[in-house]
């Protein structure tokens, strides 16, 4: 079964009801506290390389020219696994917006500083004031049972579903969108491997159920109802834009993540759901070719997630 990756919302309530309604009705400013959860990309453990001491576990910092606090939390190893803000915000998506710009700078320069990967795996935050928590952390699947495998593939073929892997496997939504788009346009354009799937691309509908699990249901309303000709559209200018900004770095603006909490949840959507039509597509191209059994051919007819 096909999951998001990188997803940020939503943030799942672990108060009473009452602790939460009182918390999104207040309006002034108040302590907040953010703990970013992080992952060793390597090795996927819930914790880094890093062992925090007590000389650098704590300092005062400025973010938007507010005092705040960082904490470097260790785990029982020692290791760094989370760091935790304190902020002063109006409401719980203002401090989470806070502390999100900060943390992403504060990871990329401890990637130079350690030459080590960091990731964040998920995020709690408390309103101090009024005893409301919230969680986020990422949906974690069961194992897979054994399906079906494609036959032996022509090689254009193999290095297509190689692109894809590597869209499945990269941990930025950068990356994914600039793979799994390059899959989509291939598709969209009928060009080779996709040039005798006999698969009309782009007027595949785009299902409620493919929007619900990319997470673009709410940050791309309008893809309700509409084709993988749509999703194109959108998705080639943005990845045309991240390739021209990585091959003329610091001439044109920057489309990556950029700390901007809300703009990085858009761009994660869109990847996710150009990652997943990407891989519908690839799927029903193969069926209609004959690579998979007479079932699965029967099974590719309607775009549906596999």
């Amino acid at each position: 079964m096909w999951i998001p990756h990188n997803s940020l919302t939503p943030l799942k309530a672990e108060t009473p009801k009452e602790t939460v309604e009182a918390s999104e009705a207040a309006k002034d400013e108040r302590s907040f506290v953010v703990g970013f959860m992080l992952c060793n990309t390597l090795t996927r453990a819930w914790e880094t390389d890093v062992v925090v001491s007590a000389a650098d576990s704590e300092r005062e910092i400025e973010i938007d020219g507010a005092p705040c606090r960082l904490h470097a939390s260790a785990n029982d190893a020692g290791k760094l696994h989370e760091i935790v803000y304190a902020v002063p915000a109006a409401g719980v998506t203002e401090a989470l917006q806070m502390a999100f710009r900060h943390v992403d700078g504060e990871l990329s320069r401890m990637a130079l500083q350690y030459g080590r990967s960091f990731e964040i795996a998920g995020w709690r935050v408390a309103d101090v004031e009024h005893g409301a928590r919230w969680r986020f952390v990422p949906f974690r699947p069961s194992a897979l049972k054994s399906e079906p495998a494609p036959g032996d593939l022509p090689p254009a073929w193999g290095d297509l579903l190689r692109l894809y892997r590597e869209a499945r496997s990269a941990t930025s939504p950068t990356w994914r969108l600039i793979a799994a788009g390059a899959i989509l346009d291939a598709a969209v354009s009928g060009r080779a491997p996709f040039d005798g799937a006999s698969l009309d691309a782009s007027g595949q509908a785009l299902t409620f159920d493919m929007l619900a699990r990319s997470g673009t249901l709410s940050t791309h309303p309008e893809f309700k109802g509409a084709t993988v000709q749509a999703l194109h559209d959108e998705v080639e200018p943005v990845r045309q834009a991240l390739l021209s900004e990585l091959s003329r770095l610091g001439a044109v603006a920057a489309r990556r993540e950029t700390g901007d909490y809300h703009g990085t949840i858009r761009l994660t959507a869109l990847s996710n759901l150009a990652d997943l039509v990407a891989r519908e597509l690839v799927l029903m191209s193969l069926r209609n070719a004959g690579y998979f059994g007479v079932a699965e051919t029967a099974k590719g007819k309607d775009m549906v997630s596999a």
